[in-house]
This record gives C-alpha cells, sequence and structure tokens, in this order.
C-alpha cells in the first residue's frame, strides 16, 4: 500500500494558449418556453476558459449552474432557447450552428461529466461496449483498437484489473468506479474542453480526493480545458484556477480562486464561505452563518433591481431593495458585473466597500451554553446512559449461493454489514458515525430503530430491551426512538398536506389533546423555522432544505428521547445544510434532546456531534470524544479519512493519503484486521505488518473515553502523525 502524499497548492498556468481560448462566452441569455411566456434562465453570463485552466461555478441549487452547461452543449430540451449572447468554442461561433456540426464537436472536442454516473451509463450494456462507441461513432477505428484504447484510458483512471472492468455492467462496480468510468468515457477522445457537473457530489471523501488528484493529473497531462460546477467550496478551492459565482441566473461575482477566497466582494458569496464548518473552527462555536429565505423562481426575478437584495445583510433602503413602498419617489436600478480591483469582478451597488470589512467576521456565533462535549477529566462512567449496544450483529443470507452450500454441503456464507459493534450513547448527547458508503453506518442505526433484524448482541433504551423489530415493539418503544431519513422525497407523502402528515404520529402516540393538535403542529413547524402558513401546503411546494425540516418536525411530534439522523444534510447546498445544523443545535439546547448523527463529512460532523464513531466494514475502528478523536493519535484509517475532506482554502497545503481498492466485500472480509489490505500505515510493524493479516486487533483504551482498534502502538500512531504534520510545514 502507497502512502499517496500530495500538496494541495494553485500553481499558475505555464501553457496557456492567450490568442484563441478553449471557449469564451459573452452575455449569455437562456430561457424556457412555459405556457404562459417566456421565463429567462440565465441572462448576462460572461466567461473565458482557456487551455489548462479550470473555471470552478458555483450556487444555491435554481441559480442556473447546469442551464449554462446543457447550452453550451445545446442540450435544453424542446422549450428551452439560447435567446442572446455568444459562445465560441476555439474561436468558432456555436450559437446557431446547425445540429449535425453540433453533433461532430460534442463528444469529440467537447466532453461531459454528469452528476449521477448511472442516469449515464446503459445498464443494458457491458462498460467496454459503452466505452468503445465512444471511440467508434467519432473515429475512423476498428473495435480492436478502440478496445486497447479504452483498457489504456481506463488505467489512466487507476481502475483496478481494467481488462476484466470492460466485461462488467454499470451495477457490479462501485459508485467511485462508475465515476471513473464516465471520466475515461469523457476523455477518450482527447477533448479540448470538460464539463464536469457536479463529479463528486455523491462519493465518499476518499474516492471525492481520488478523483479530485485525477483530474488534477488529466488536466496537466491532456492541457485540457475545464469547467467544474459544484456547490462544494472546498471541492472548487482545491481544483480551479477561477471562480465563477451563480445566483439566480446571473454571475454576481467572479475572479482568481485566490483573490476570491481571501477578499470575497459580494455578499452572496461571503454568505456561501461562512456556511461551511471547518475542521479548525473553535469547538465552542455551534452557529454557522446561514442565508436567509431561498433563490427566487425564474418566475419572479425582478430585471429592475438587485435580486439578493431580500436575502442580503449588507442591502441599503431605497437602493438595492425592490420594494419601492419603503421609500417614496425612489429608482431602484440593477446592478452591473464591475471591476473593483484588477480582474475582480462584482454585481453589487457597494463595490468595493465589502472589501474593507474582514468576511469572516461575521461568520461563526457561539454556544448559549457549553454543554456536553466531556473536559479530558471527566468520568464518563458517571453520565447518565440513554442507549446501549452490546454485541450488536446483522447478518443477511448470501441469496447467490454455491451448489455445494445449495446442496447443504458447504459452509454458508452471510453478509456481515454489522459485525460485533458495542455502543453507548450518553443522554444529552450527539454521536456522531462516520466511514464510507458500505461501511455499516445506515444498517446499524436500522438495526438499533427496528428496521432490520438483528442476529446477535443486544440493545437497551432507558434500560428497556428493544432488540426486536419495530413491528414487536409496544407504543410506548416506538415513541422513544425516532428516525430522520437522508431523502425527504421518498418519506413525504405527495398526496397530504405537510399539516396532516405531521399530525399523524402526534394523533398516534396521543402527545397531546386531540383538540389541540393543529395547535402542537403549528408550535412544531415553528420549532424548525417553518411559520403556520405551511400546515396546508404540499411537499412539491417546498424547497429540499424545508421538506428536511418538515422531516425533522414529524420526527419530534412524538416527544422522543433519542432522534436518528441518516445523512441528512449531504444532499442540501451549503446555505440550506448550515441551517439545518444550526436548527439541530437549537433543538439539542432547547429540549436536549440525544441523537446520532451519521455523514461522511467530517467537517459536518465535528460541528454538530460530542462523540465521534468511526466505522469500517461493519466494525467500530475508533470512538471517542470530538476533542479527543480530531487530533492525533488516531486510527490510519480515521487518519485517511481526515486528510481526504476538501478544505474550503486555495491556499492550505496539505497531504491527501491515497487508499488503494474499495472496500471489501462484507459477504469475504480480510483476515485479522480488516483494514490491513488498504492501510498506508502497516509497514511500520514488524514483517511489513504481518500481524494484521493473522490476527485481530483489540481495542487500545486511551483517555476520555478514547479507544482504537489497530496494532499499531498509539504512541507510535502519534510520532506518524506529528511526522506528517512536520513535513507539511516544511512544504
Amino acid at each position: 500500500m502507497e502512502d499517496c502524499e500530495k500538496t494541495e497548492s494553485v500553481s499558475p498556468l505555464e501553457s496557456r494558449n492567450l490568442e484563441v481560448p478553449v471557449l469564451e462566452v459573452r452575455d449569455l441569455a437562456i430561457s424556457y418556453q412555459t405556457r404562459k411566456r417566456m421565463v429567462p434562465a440565465v441572462r448576462g453570463v460572461n466567461f473565458t476558459v482557456h487551455q489548462g485552466e479550470t473555471i470552478g461555478v458555483v450556487g444555491e441549487s435554481g441559480c442556473g449552474k447546469s442551464t449554462i452547461a446543457f447550452g453550451i452543449l445545446d442540450f435544453l430540451g424542446a422549450n428551452g432557447r439560447i435567446v442572446g449572447g455568444s459562445i465560441k468554442f476555439m474561436g468558432k461561433e456555436m450559437v446557431g450552428s446547425s445540429k449535425d456540426e453540433l453533433r461532430r464537436i460534442r463528444g469529440n472536442n467537447i466532453s461531459m461529466v454528469y452528476q449521477d454516473p448511472m442516469q449515464a451509463l446503459n445498464p443494458s450494456l457491458t462498460i467496454g461496449t459503452q466505452l468503445c462507441e465512444v471511440l467508434t461513432a467519432h473515429q475512423n477505428i476498428t473495435k480492436i483498437q478502440a478496445r486497447d484504447k479504452c483498457v489504456a484510458m481506463l488505467e489512466r483512471v487507476y481502475m483496478p484489473d481494467p481488462g476484466n472492468m470492460m466485461k462488467r455492467y454499470p451495477h457490479m462496480i462501485s459508485g467511485g468506479q462508475q465515476q471513473r468510468v464516465i471520466i475515461a468515457m469523457a476523455l477518450l477522445n482527447n477533448p479540448s474542453l470538460l464539463i464536469m457537473d457536479e463529479p463528486t457530489t455523491a462519493l465518499d471523501v476518499t474516492v471525492e480526493a481520488a478523483v479530485l488528484e485525477l483530474i488534477e493529473d488529466l488536466k496537466q497531462d491532456f492541457n485540457t480545458g475545464i469547467i467544474f460546477i459544484t456547490h462544494n467550496l472546498g471541492v472548487v478551492a482545491k481544483v480551479s484556477d477561477r471562480l465563477c459565482v451563480m445566483y439566480a441566473g446571473e454571475m454576481v461575482e467572479e475572479s482568481t480562486i485566490k483573490e476570491m477566497f481571501e477578499n470575497p466582494a459580494h455578499p452572496y458569496t461571503r454568505g456561501l464561505l461562512c456556511c461551511v464548518p471547518r475542521l479548525g473552527d473553535d469547538l465552542s462555536n455551534n452557529r454557522l452563518w446561514s442565508i436567509r429565505g431561498r433563490v427566487p423562481h425564474p418566475a419572479e426575478r425582478s430585471e429592475n433591481a438587485c435580486i439578493f437584495a431580500p436575502r442580503c445583510d449588507w442591502r441599503i433602503t431605497g437602493q438595492c431593495l425592490t420594494d419601492k413602498s419603503l421609500v417614496e419617489n425612489c429608482e431602484i436600478k440593477h446592478p452591473d458585473l464591475v471591476n473593483i480591483t484588477g480582474d475582480h469582478r462584482s454585481r453589487c451597488f457597494l463595490g468595493a466597500e465589502t472589501l474593507k470589512t474582514p468576511w469572516n467576521d461575521y461568520a461563526r456565533g457561539r454556544k448559549k451554553n457549553l454543554m456536553h462535549v466531556p473536559d479530558d477529566d471527566t468520568d464518563l462512567t458517571s453520565m447518565e446512559t440513554l442507549l446501549k449496544a452490546e454485541n450488536l450483529k446483522v447478518y443477511y443470507k448470501n441469496r447467490n449461493q454455491s451448489l455445494k452450500e445449495t446442496l447443504g454441503m458447504g459452509k454458508k456464507k452471510y453478509v456481515k454489514a454489522v459485525d460485533d459493534v458495542s455502543l453507548k450513547v450518553i443522554k444529552g448527547s450527539t454521536v456522531g458515525v462516520v466511514g464510507e458508503s458500505g461501511c455499516g453506518k445506515s444498517t446499524f442505526v436500522k438495526g438499533l430503530i427496528g428496521l432490520e433484524p438483528l442476529t446477535g448482541g443486544s440493545t437497551q433504551l432507558m434500560g428497556m430491551d428493544i432488540g426486536m423489530p419495530v413491528k414487536q415493539r409496544s407504543l410506548s418503544l416506538i415513541r422513544e426512538l425516532q428516525m430522520v431519513f437522508q431523502n425527504p422525497d421518498s418519506t413525504l407523502n405527495p398526496s397530504y398536506c405537510i399539516g396532516k402528515q405531521i399530525a399523524r404520529p402526534i394523533k398516534k402516540f396521543k402527545t397531546v389533546h386531540r383538540k389541540k393538535v393543529r395547535q402542537e403542529v403549528e408550535r412544531l413547524l415553528r420549532s424548525v423555522k417553518l411559520s403556520a402558513y405551511y400546515y396546508d401546503r404540499f411537499p412539491r411546494q417546498l424547497s429540499g432544505g424545508e421538506k428536511q425540516r418538515v422531516g425533522i418536525a414529524r420526527a419530534l411530534a412524538s416527544r422522543p428521547s433519542m432522534v436518528i439522523f441518516d445523512e441528512p444534510v449531504s444532499a442540501l447546498d451549503v446555505s440550506v445544510q448550515a441551517a439545518v445544523l444550526n436548527l439541530l443545535n437549537e433543538i439539542k439546547e432547547d429540549i436536549g434532546s440525544t441523537m446520532i448523527f451519521i455523514a461522511h463529512d467530517l467537517s459536518v460532523v465535528r460541528f454538530i456531534s460530542d462523540f465521534i464513531a468511526v466505522m469500517y466494514l461493519g466494525q467500530i475502528v475508533e470512538f471517542g470524544s470530538v476533542k479527543s478523536i480530531y487530533p492525533p493519535p488516531y486510527h490510519p484509517y480515521t487518519e485517511a479519512l481526515l486528510s481526504a475532506v476538501p478544505i474550503p482554502d486555495p491556499q492550505a497545503k496539505r497531504q491527501s493519503i491515497c487508499l488503494s481498492g474499495d472496500v471489501p466485500s462484507a459477504m469475504d472480509q480480510p483476515s485479522g484486521c480488516y483494514f490491513h489490505t488498504r492501510c498506508p500505515r502497516r509497514n511500520v510493524l514488524p514483517e511489513n505488518g504481518r500481524i494484521c493479516e493473522e490476527k485481530a486487533p483489540v481495542f487500545q483504551k486511551l483517555k476520555n473515553g478514547h479507544k482504537i482498534l489497530c496494532h499499531i502502538p498509539a504512541d507510535k500512531l502519534l510520532e506518524i502523525a506529528l511526522e506528517r504534520d512536520d513535513k507539511r510545514m516544511t512544504l
């Protein structure tokens, strides 16, 4: 296993063709035809992409990021139109070009990597067939030559066993591998322009780090211009050279990545940066800056005022506000995108005035009560335990049994999704559970709540046994343990209004008298920062963040002792994510709720949690308080997860630890330590860590309840971490 250590830094572009840009977009305007009128989706967008340059495009959902990409490719659908502006590719105008000419350019000179690889791959064709088709459709090449080139490209994107990978179907490979196939497909014809639309949103941090390193390598090798669309500011800080900030179909700020992160000028850009939790934040901070409101619908956007004014905390009455009734005889204009310093442009009436105030002065708020995070000398055994799980196991029978297994001649195999997990949750605390996809996080909490049958072990809530399926539990037990799921759309009934869906558990558990049900629903809506007006609204009328708040309100309807959150913010914009995280902290402070919070973003988990459990292949490999688990020493797997977290700072110098391969199958776990097949630190042990292959490790118990499941002694793990820090400081 290699310890792939790379330094993040933004280097100047060495080979930029300044005479003929790869792409030049000027005053681009895109509208969609509706039953009533043409609705503008994008207007007045300007940017240039040079060879070997990456342009980042950020903004909330609905800001027009993907619409720009589809406009460049002419994939706007039957009702989409480019109604103004120019798109020049390698100096040639694309707006108004024939369909045949655009078809020759797409796939050959311009390629796109989509957000969901499963939507871009044909499930009925093998990977090899789909890759070869890209070459044979655009080049005069034989199938044998195409196959050889495809295998070489799969090797270039670090795909294991590319020859056999060509024979597989999309469902037979992991999400990270699917994304690498899409990237390989996009690069087969050596395009001059690569458009990447949220390519890492659904990936684990370890896979995301590998994909980002791959993008940087490929950009250098192919000298390709890249448009990178994302809402993750940490990702865009790592891969981009310039940054464009979109809001409500307009570009509100544009500059170099360094200038944008050091001196953001537009209030919207500042708000986005303040919404992001960081690993270096003070643990006493439990408030993130949150942008109020949401992006206006395209049909509701004014052309004669600042669109961001209703959500802006810097707005000036009479100059920015759209409501003329506030000030008599005032003329409100639309701000222009103007230069404020050098090539730094901003669409704001305040101009350079915002630069006089450091953007991070108002970034965080402090806790009202510094509560559950224990000090180093706190005796955890003296604190009340609300939930206790001992030796918990969740196994599934292997459905694809061999002939020997079917005849009862061979040993039956099981998928060990959760394998001997023990955990105590202190009353009033929040336990964060982190790990890659397939490590057993969601299965573990589903076992706790009764949605998955337990194979072994015991669980207790407030001293009561809950080791049975939810159907066998009493109403009193179900009432005390509730869950908020990742996708609110899959848990909200589109046929019923919000009020009735929250009222249902209130009536079921008889939380209040039946005559006070509506009053209780409105109280719950207010507790999650929604007005009583939402009672009669339907799920389709709510944004993603509002739906997630409704899910939280419904979980709180029974007044439970514990609430489990399964990836509640992973699919949300950073502004909505900040609002939801602030809400959860407020709920914890106001009613003292106990929570289990599942996520794959360690910066988010650090912000919300008091204790952290790191899971790998069905086991907890490290557990401790948030104060003890983030500084060294830590398990090599935790170290890799922390190193992979993207930092929203282009000047940050850090080393990424690349884990080779994917998480092993939960049906055929490695012998000894489950992590030894990917561990970059096993070589510090005698015989290159042979003990890791032969013997399962036991927990090393450190101070303050911190424990690590590893053969490497804790003092050696600390030494390794300090050496890495020293090396980073000298870079």
